[in-house]
């Protein structure tokens, strides 16, 4: 017998049981389900990625040409710093222009 609060006990075979006699599960959710995230965070998200993964790719090829250009240790750091600065802003840039991002 299960009691329920605020309601008449509940009688096997009369609610709740199936032909076998197992107890079947209601399927209310009491608890409403979250709305799903906004898309528009989701395409922001994507596009910093892809603004951070241009200036990567810049930087390394920045890095590669300054190793063979120069002699110093250090300015292909520099090169490569300053162009994944310079490339990342650009793209972020560009896609605010898009309409893309805030």
């Amino acid at each position: 017998m299960t009691v329920h609060i605020n309601e008449q006990p509940e009688r096997a075979g009369e609610r709740g049981t199936g032909h076998t006699g197992a107890t079947q599960l209601s399927t209310h959710d009491p608890v409403p389900a979250s709305p799903p995230p906004s898309q528009g965070a989701k395409v922001r998200v994507l596009a910093v990625l892809l603004a951070v993964a241009v200036g990567i790719a810049s930087a390394l090829a920045a890095y590669v040409v300054g190793h063979h250009v120069t002699k110093d240790v250090g300015e292909p750091f520099v090169w490569a710093a300053a162009t994944f600065l310079g490339v990342t802003t650009l793209a972020t840039h560009l896609i605010e222009k898009s309409g893309l991002i805030d």
